[in-house]
Formats: C-alpha cells, structure tokens, sequence
C-alpha cells in the first residue's frame, strides 16, 4: 500500500453466520504507514485479552502491516504490539490468535483514518476461502 493511493479498510469476516467487522487496516493521521486496528468497546470477554482471526491477520501482513494497535476512545487510551507477537498467542477453536493485554504497551492515544471500503476476508481466493473439511482416517 503506498502512501500516495492507500485506502484505509474495514476488514470483515463471516462469525456466527453473519458479517462482522473485525479490524481495520489505516493509518494515523498526518501519517502514511498502514496499522492494524480496533476500536475497543469493553466487549465481553476482552477484559483480559484481545482476539483476532488468524485469517485477518495474515492479510495484514501480506499488505504490510507491521503494527496492531487496540484503541478505547471512552477513555482515551490506546496500547500497541507488534502484528507478530500474535503469532505467540494462543490459538482458539474459533480459528483465532489470542493475546493477553497485559503483551501490549500503553502509547499515546492518536487519531486514525476512517475506513470507507470493506475487504471481505473469506472473499479472497488467495485466502483459502474454500470449505475445508477434516479428512477420514482409514482404520
């Protein structure tokens, strides 16, 4: 994504058959590097660590993104990690990479860049959207 034509987006998945906007890729204002990131609402289940589809974050990557950042604007605060500490998170039966909050450091809370587009996930060929299904042991 150059900076001269990047376009932030909102990134959403299929989650408990319906659509759900999970993230977004933009940047801060006044700057070009693109980012990960959540506006954090207190939802349940979030009190202690923060969540993201394996999927997403792969296509973070492959786009650039070198940093996840998770913001609470009731609050004013934001905390930070690099994109690849989600790597060492737990992974979930739900396919998703969990991270302790206590793994991000607090920054400066900044504004970033609305999304206008959506970049569906499971609509990306190169993203294996394809039906994957357990194969059968022979015994």
């Amino acid at each position: 994504m150059k900076a001269n034509n990047f376009v932030p987006v909102a990134l959403a998945i299929q989650k408990r058959n319906r659509t759900c906007i999970v993230a977004k890729i933009t940047c801060f204002v006044g700057d070009s590097e693109p980012i990960l990131a959540v506006a954090w609402r207190n939802q349940p289940g979030t009190m202690d660590a923060i969540s993201l589809p394996v999927a997403v974050i792969e296509y973070a990557e492959r786009v650039g993104v070198a940093n996840f950042f998770l913001r609470n604007d009731r609050t004013m605060t934001m905390r930070t990690c690099s994109l690849a500490t989600f790597r060492r998170g737990r992974l979930g039966a739900d396919n998703e990479r969990y991270v302790p909050l206590a793994w991000l450091r607090a920054v400066l809370w900044r504004d970033w860049r609305f999304a206008t587009q959506v970049v569906h996930i499971a609509d990306l060929p190169e993203m294996g959207s394809e039906k994957i299904e357990q194969l059968a042991l022979e015994f």
